[in-house]
This record gives structure tokens, sequence and C-alpha cells, in this order.
């Protein structure tokens, strides 16, 4: 070789040389802005991830605590506890325990007449009986708040923190007797259960203070939440920050003043990008092995297929995941087309699971919409397609009326045949009644969107004037202004009196009267059989004749539609007693109505 051919090839190396080095910082440069790309990607969803699993959290702490507040305040205002027997009490709580919710763990009757005091009356048999200071100490600060002069009836107070409770955590909620010495205790286990990735999650009081830890690790979370997070918090956002190697959510509990805060490890809310940035890395390795054994070895054919993965490293680096990886090649670059096409398919499979949850959505709401459209249609065949073949039918019973009447002044014997028409026109009017009541658990089933004050007085009133009631009466004790869809309204009272009226009779005696957070419609009958509580409001249940066993039915869809819960109270011993709740807790602007026409306001 002549010196200037040995300087030509030595320039050829050297070009190739610094070509594989060109290549490899580029290969490196790709790995580098990838696993950024990834780990910030994946930094975002792990975020999101965490703050929806703390919102989620905090909405079933909410739920929990709004739930044990009713519980208390439904229970101190249930009548055998106003009454103040100590026997009939205890009766009450033995037959309630069965149907209080599975969070309540016990409840509690409290004498705070003299002291210490004595739990009196309980659902634990182990607890009646024993000084309050003996069973729980943060059981005496609920009661002093309970029992102050300047307490409300309808307050409820709970221990500060919590305590063990059976292996568990649990709070106690407590709530005063209207008129009584007394007050009602209501044990209640956290459900909080172990959501992963969440390695430890906690609940903070406005002071800061942690009200309760959910598990082990939840102890740990008060050292690492920051002022900046719970001031967020409490101001309705819901946030994130870092903590050494773990993400920390914050989310306002709602309804209280609490912040709960969940805390997980950075490496466990994505583990697949984690896996996908050590892949980038690894690959990123191997490319540059690959190049530099590439250049002790050196051969033409090599250079072309590196110059082509460089290149799709980097349109896959911004975003074209649909380069295509596959080569014929064997050895280090084979392996490295294929680890760079499985981190490919792998990318894939993450955004394919996306856009799948994004099409269940999708399908989801879809389906919803399908079947309100179905509701549409089935209401529109009642009033249609049903309607009109019984007018037809109804004519043609009028003709064969007239046709009998015609008969019968002709001297023929036509009693049998009037017996017919009679049973024609009853299974006529039946249909019809069927249908009004269908139609009506059809439409009135939607959601109560806008309302109007109503009297309940009023309201009684016009139904009652609407219902055939004979001699029966109506007497009402107590009202005052709700908010309501007032034609809804009208027709629950109207199904309740024409309930009364056909399984009581014509003497019953209908009362309308008013509880703390709510009103109820009760009669002076036999009441309602124990084993037939839970079936009265299903479709179709009747013990009439003549009923459509959809008129109970109907005046649970219209309170459910208004956000109201319906039941019968057992411990009715009068009659039957049907309670509307939770209908008073409309807002501060119904509140403050309801007391200026009440006369309690300060003026």
């Amino acid at each position: 070789m002549t010196e200037t051919g040995a300087d030509g090839g030595q320039e050829r190396v050297s070009r190739v040389v610094t070509g594989l080095g060109v290549a490899a910082l580029l290969v490196l440069a790709c790995g580098i802005g990838g696993y950024v790309y990834v780990q910030d990607a994946a930094g975002a969803a792990a975020s999101a991830d965490l703050r929806s699993t703390a919102t989620t959290q905090a909405d079933s702490v909410g739920n929990w605590q709004s739930q044990l507040s009713a519980q208390a305040r439904l229970l101190s205002a249930a009548s055998p506890v106003e009454n103040g027997d100590e026997e009939r009490i205890k009766r009450y709580l033995s037959a309630t325990s069965e149907r209080l919710p599975g969070t309540v763990v016990a409840v509690h009757y409290v004498d705070t007449r003299d002291r210490p005091h004595v739990v009196t009356a309980s659902t634990d048999d182990s607890v009646s009986g024993r000084t309050v200071a003996g069973v729980e100490s943060d059981w005496e600060p609920v009661l002093q708040r309970a029992m102050a002069p300047e307490t409300n009836d309808t307050a409820v107070f709970h221990t500060a923190s919590s305590h063990d409770r059976d292996g568990g955590r649990g709070m106690t909620f407590g709530s005063p007797v209207p008129g009584r010495d007394g007050v009602v205790l209501v044990v209640g286990s956290i459900p909080l259960p172990e959501t992963r990735p969440v390695s430890g999650t906690a609940v903070f009081d406005a002071e800061r203070e942690v009200v309760f830890a959910a598990d082990a690790d939840g102890n740990s979370v008060g050292d690492d939440a920051t002022d900046a997070g719970l001031t967020q918090a409490r101001d309705g956002r819901v946030t994130t920050t870092a903590a050494g190697g773990r993400l920390l959510a914050y989310a306002p509990v709602p309804g209280t003043s609490w912040v709960l805060v969940s805390a997980a490890e950075r490496s466990s809310l994505a583990p697949t990008a984690t896996r996908a940035g050590h892949a980038l890395w690894l690959l990123t390795a191997l490319s540059l092995l690959s190049l530099g054994v590439l250049a002790v070895v050196y051969r033409r054919q090599t250079t072309e297929p590196l110059d082509r993965l460089r290149r799709r490293v980097r349109a896959m680096g911004d975003g074209d995941l649909n380069v295509d990886f596959s080569t014929d090649r064997e050895g280090e670059v084979g392996a490295l087309y294929d680890a760079l096409a499985d981190v490919q398919t792998e990318l894939r499979a993450q955004i394919r699971e996306a856009r799948e949850a994004e099409e269940v959505a999708e399908q989801s709401k879809q389906q919803l919409q399908r079947q309100n459209q179905r509701l549409d249609e089935f209401a529109s065949t009642l009033s249609h397609d049903l309607r009109n073949p019984l007018t037809v039918a109804r004519g043609h019973v009028e003709l064969l009326s007239t046709r009998l009447s015609d008969a019968e002044s002709a001297g023929l014997d036509t009693a049998d045949h009037w017996t017919h028409v009679e049973k024609l026109e009853g299974s006529h009017d039946r249909i019809e009644s069927i249908i009004d009541d269908v139609l009506t658990l059809t439409r009135e089933g939607e959601s109560v969107d806008e309302t109007e004050q109503v009297s309940l007085e009023d309201a009684a009133q016009e139904a009652w004037a609407n219902v055939d009631s004979g001699d029966a009466t109506i007497e009402i004790t107590g009202s005052r202004p709700i908010e309501a869809d007032r034609d809804r309204l009208l027709r629950a009272f109207e199904n309740l009196f024409r309930n009364a009226v056909d399984h009581v009779g014509d003497d019953v005696t209908v009362e309308l009267g008013t509880l703390r957070d709510g009103f109820y419609v009760a009669d002076d009958g036999p009441g309602i059989p124990f084993e037939e509580v839970d079936d009265i409001f299903e479709y179709g249940h009747t013990t009439s004749d003549g009923g459509t066993g959809l008129g109970l039915s109907i005046v649970r869809t219209i309170a459910e539609a208004h956000g109201w819960r319906l039941y019968v109270d057992t411990t009715y011993e009068d009659g039957a007693m049907f309670v509307f709740a939770d209908v008073f807790d409309r807002g501060t602007a119904a509140s403050e109505e309801t007391a200026i026409e009440r006369g309690e306001t300060d003026d």
C-alpha cells in the first residue's frame, strides 16, 4: 500500500470511527431523552393516580362521617329514646341493632343526669351499666359538648381522634336527646381499606393533629406532610408533594375540616414505566457496546444499519411509535433492534390499555343513553300503543251496553250480559290504573332538578281533597315549608292517603307531622306486619284485590328523586308510620327561611 493509499485508508478509518462516535453520542442522547420522557410521563401519571386514590379515600371517609352523624341524629330523635323509659330504650336499641350499617360497631345511651355518667342501655351487653370513664375516656368531652346549654338538639359531636376498636380503628359520634338529659353515642369503625399502591394514609384536623392513621405506615405521614399541601387541600384543591422516594397526595374530606393524606413509593406507582426506563438505559448501553465493537471490527455493512437504527430511535424518542424495528440481522445489532421493538411493544400496550379504558367508559355512557331512550320508548308505548286499543275496546263496550239497553227495553232478559259488561269495564279501569302507575314510575323517577318552596299543610290538604276519603279524617300536627317538586309531592301524598283508606277503612284518621330532619304520614290502623315491612315498597306488592301493587313503589320513587329517604318506623305502635328523612338538609338558604317562619331568629 502506498503512503497515499495508507493515508487514504487511515482517513477512511478515522471517518468511520468518528461516525461511530457521533452515532454513539446520538444513541446516548436518545436514550436519555427517552428515559426523561418516560419518567416525566410516569411521574405525571403517578401523581394523577395517587390524587385519584386520595380523593376516593377522602370521599369514603366523608360519606362514613356523614352516615355516622346522620345515624346518631336519627337514633337520638327516635320516639322510644325521646320517651326516656330505660326499658323501652333497651328494647329499641336491641331491635335496631340488626338494621344498622355495617360500619356501626355499637350504640350506647348515656344518662347524663348524675355523675359519673353511666351507660344505661347499649347494643353491647358488656358495656351496659358501666361508667363512661371506665369504657372510653375520650367519650367524656363528647358528652360535655353535647349537654352544653348552648348546644342545638340537632348537633353531632365526635371524639377528637380515633381509638382502637377490635383490632381496627374507630371513632364515636354523640347526639343529645331532645328534651332529655341523655346522649346517644354511636361507635363506628373507620372503613378505609388498604389501597395499593398506597403505603400509608392519615387524616388531619384543622389544627394539623392526626385524627387517625389508617395503617401502620400512616403514623409516618405526619412527618412528611407539608403545611402548604394541607392548606391547599382545605381550600378545596387536591395536590401532591414529594418527600424522599415517595409522593404524598392531599385531598379534602367532604363535609368536614379534615384533610386526608396518602403516601406511596414512587417505584410502586408506575412499575411499568420504571421497567421501560431501565429497558431504555439497557438498550442505550447495548447500543454503545455494539458501536464500540463495530469500531474495532469495522465492517462497512454495519454502518448503514446503525445509521437507520439511530434515526428510528430518534423518531421513537420524538413520539413516533410506528417505527419499524424489524430486521433480519443477527448478533448485537439484531438484538438491539429486537430490544427496541420490545420497548416499542410495551409502550404500545400501555397506550392501547389507556384507549381501551376510554372506550369502556364511552360504551358505559352510550349504554346509559340507550337505557334512557328505551325508557322513553316504553313510556311512549304505554301512552299510545296501549291506550289506543283500550279506547277501541271501551267503544265496543259502550256499543254493547247500548244494544243491551235496547234488548232490555224489548223485554229480553239481559242481567247475565250486564254482569259481563261490568267485568269488562272493571278490567278496562284496572288496565288504565296500571298504565298510569307504570308511567308514573317511568317518568317521576327522574332526579328533581327544579324545586319550589311548598307548604306541607297546603300540599296535604290539596292531596286529601283529590282522594275519595269518605268519612276518613286528616290531622296536621306540624307543618313547615320544604323545597320540592309540588306535583310529585302531591302524588306521593295522594298515594299514601289512598293506601290508608284502602287498607284501614273509611273511618281511618291520617296524621301529618314534622320531624327534626323530615316529616311523616301515619294512620291509626292495625299497622304493617313486621315480616312485610321490607316488601311493601317492592313493585307489584299488594294485599288488595283491586290494587296495582305500584302505589307505595311510586311514593318511594318520588322520595328518591328528591334525594330523600323513605322508610317505615317499626317502633310506631299506633298504626303505620311512613317517615321521609333527609328532607331539610337542603342548604343554608332553606334553613334560614324555615327559621324565620318558625320565629327562631335573633331579631
